[in-house]
């Protein structure tokens, strides 16, 4: 809607994870660091967590878009279901069975095992990665357990990647997972950006989209939109989209604390409604009510909200970024073109 207005060769701030405009920060540079660590290693299982909108999807998609291709990998994104229906779907994804075969669990399991050996024997790794990890019922992890047992005397035939939301640590605490949780050996969690990161991360998003920097976002525009996404990509996504729709419709290009702020009203959510000025303390509880805020008033502006809530609809952000790669965490010949993708 507003990539000609500003020169994009497209929307900078989409939801849908992108691998072409991940981002690595701090924390998702150790992420990687781990994940590579631990499938090069070959342990049996590796964790992943992290909150809602964290990039957890989009650092997966990094990894799975650079894998060599001696790494077979079945990547789980439905995880709502019983042990062998996951089965199932991990063996169509590695074209195990076809999907409409009709075969019990045991056939299934005597298959998979015939496969991780003939993999084995390739020199060939197989990687099962299953997304949103926090919706598995603990009978189905326990199960998922049961397939590490699928071993040589050297090594493991079959490595899982369990990523999830921060409940996912809460689920595998459970007693009955003891035995599932001494075998994880790789853990990592995904913090959120700090402000630095954060107004690193959208001019890096602006960059891959093709600004040729005309289009700005202040140092107190920034720290607004941190305060308001809490550092979580996902909802600075949804932040910047909304202040590049309002500044189309206004015609700017430069955009302050002030013209965040409105952008972020049009948005009518609470987080919006919590934000106030940066440096500006809340008002006094006394004349308000207990954790009451009231956000200064809106200056007038030309933004009509039900053109921004349509035009939200059609599409917003995601949070990803462009890679660089740290000499000591520097993949091996497993990874195809990681590190030159990650220094891009």
């Amino acid at each position: 809607m507003y990539e000609k207005f500003y020169g994009f060769t497209e929307k900078p701030f989409n939801l849908t994870p992108d691998p072409d405009y991940f981002y690595l920060s701090s924390v998702h540079r150790r992420a990687l660091d781990y994940l590579v660590y631990g499938l090069e290693s070959g342990m049996g299982f590796i964790q992943v967590t992290g909150e809602i909108g964290s990039g957890k999807t989009t650092l997966i998609k990094c990894l799975l878009r650079n894998l060599s291709r001696e790494v077979k990998v079945a990547y789980v994104i439905h995880s709502k279901g019983s042990f062998v229906q996951i089965l199932r779907m991990i063996l169509e994804d590695l074209e195990v069975v076809p999907a409409d075969a009709r075969i019990t669990k045991e056939a299934m399991l005597s298959r998979f095992r015939d496969y991780l050996v003939e993999q084995a024997r390739r020199r060939n790794s197989v990687v099962v990665i299953i997304d949103e990890a926090q919706n598995l019922q603990p009978e189905v992890l326990e199960e998922l357990r049961m397939l590490s047992n699928f071993e040589t005397e050297k090594a493991k035939l079959l490595q899982i990647v369990l990523v999830g939301q921060p409940q996912l640590r809460e689920v595998l605490r459970r007693p009955e997972l003891e035995q599932l949780r001494q075998r994880i050996t790789v853990r990592f969690h995904l913090h959120p950006l700090n402000e630095e990161e954060t107004r690193s991360y959208i001019r890096h998003r602006l960059k891959v989209a093709g600004s040729s920097g005309s289009v700005r976002f202040t140092a107190g525009a920034c720290r607004l939109i941190h305060q308001y996404s809490g550092g979580l990509p996902r909802l600075i996504n949804v932040a910047c989209d909304a202040t590049l729709l309002a500044g189309f419709v206004d015609e700017r290009r430069v955009f302050n604390e002030d013209f965040v702020r409105d952008a972020l009203r049009e948005l009518a959510d609470d987080r919006a409604a919590a934000v106030q000025t940066v440096g500006e303390e809340a008002p006094e509880p006394a004349s308000l009510g207990p954790g009451a805020f009231a956000p200064p008033a809106p200056r007038p502006r030309p933004i009509a909200a039900a053109v921004l809530a349509v035009a939200l609809a059609l599409g917003l952000a995601a949070a990803l970024a462009a890679v660089h790669w740290s000499a000591a965490g520097a993949p091996g010949a497993l990874w195809r073109a990681l590190a030159p993708a990650a220094q891009r």
